[in-house]
C-alpha cells in the first residue's frame, strides 16, 4: 500500500485522487534544482504567497514540508527565490526612476566601490547565488547531517535567502514611505539588521525538528558563518571578482 507523501490517502494511481499530488516524489538532487530553475522560465505556481508567510512563521518546518514531499501548497524554493528578487530590483529601479539615485536608499558603497554596489544590486540573484552553496554546506554539516543530503538542504537555504529578498523589499517600502513623509533617506547597511534576525529565526525553528548535541551552539556557529561569508562576500569577494573578470 502507497501513501501520498503529501495528504498520507492511499494511492492507486500515478496521481493522488485526494489532492493530486504524484504519487512518485523523486528526492531532491542537482537534476532536480536544475529543472527547478527552468521551471520558473515556463511558469510561476500556485502558493507563492502562502509560502512567504509559511516561511515568515514557520521556516524550519516549511522547508522540511517540502524536502519530505508535501510540496503541492508551496511555491517551490527556486521561483520563490528568484520572484522576490526580480520584485525586489523591479522595485529598486522604479525608486531610482522616479526619485534618482540614492534619494531614497542610500547604498553607500554596500558591495564596495560605487560602480561595483549598482552592478551588485542590478544583478541581485547573481550575487546571492555565490554565497547559496557555502551556506547549504554551514547547514548540512552542522545541522541536517544524517537526515538530508547536501542538495535536500540546498532547498533550505534556498527558502531562507529568498525570504531575506522579501525582507528587503519590506525596507524598501518602509524607506520609500519614510522619504515621501519626511524626505529623508535610509541607509542600505541598516536592513542587515533585519537579516540577522530573520537568519536567527530561520536556525532556530529548523534545528528544533533534529536531535543533536549543543544544537544552540550549532545554530549559533551557522549564524556566524552564514552571516559572515555574505559580509566578506559583499565588502571584498565581489569587488574583487568583478576586478578578476572585466581589469578594470
Amino acid at each position: 500500500m502507497h501513501r501520498c507523501k503529501n495528504c498520507g490517502s492511499v494511492i492507486s494511481g500515478i496521481y493522488c485522487a485526494h489532492c493530486g499530488q504524484k504519487a512518485r516524489v523523486e528526492r531532491i538532487s542537482f537534476f532536480y534544482l536544475s529543472q527547478e530553475i527552468l521551471h520558473f522560465f515556463t511558469h510561476i505556481q500556485h502558493g507563492f504567497l502562502f509560502t512567504t508567510l509559511k516561511m515568515l512563521t514557520a521556516p524550519g518546518r516549511t522547508a522540511i514540508n517540502f524536502i519530505e514531499g508535501k510540496r503541492r501548497n508551496y511555491q517551490s524554493p527556486v521561483s520563490y527565490f528568484l520572484i522576490w528578487t526580480t520584485i525586489y530590483i523591479v522595485f529598486l529601479y522604479w525608486l531610482e526612476k522616479i526619485y534618482g539615485q540614492n534619494s531614497v536608499i542610500d547604498y553607500k558603497e554596500y558591495f564596495g566601490p560605487t560602480d561595483t554596489t549598482r552592478f551588485a544590486v542590478g544583478h541581485l540573484s547573481m550575487v546571492l547565488a555565490i554565497i547559496i552553496p557555502f551556506q547549504a554546506l554551514y547547514l548540512y554539516l552542522l545541522i541536517t547531517k544524517g537526515k538530508y543530503n547536501y542538495f535536500e538542504t540546498m532547498v533550505a537555504t534556498v527558502y531562507s535567502l529568498g525570504t531575506v529578498i522579501m525582507l528587503q523589499f519590506v525596507f524598501a517600502l518602509f524607506a520609500f514611505f519614510i522619504h515621501l513623509i519626511i524626505g529623508s533617506t535610509a541607509y542600505l547597511s541598516i536592513s542587515d539588521v533585519l537579516k540577522v534576525f530573520y537568519l536567527a529565526w530561520f536556525i532556530t525553528d529548523i534545528s528544533r525538528w533534529f536531535t543533536l548535541k549543543y544544537k544552540s551552539l550549532r545554530a549559533a556557529a551557522f549564524l556566524a558563518l552564514a552571516f559572515g561569508t555574505f559580509t566578506l562576500w559583499r565588502l571584498y569577494g565581489f569587488a574583487w571578482a568583478i576586478h578578476f573578470f572585466t581589469g578594470d
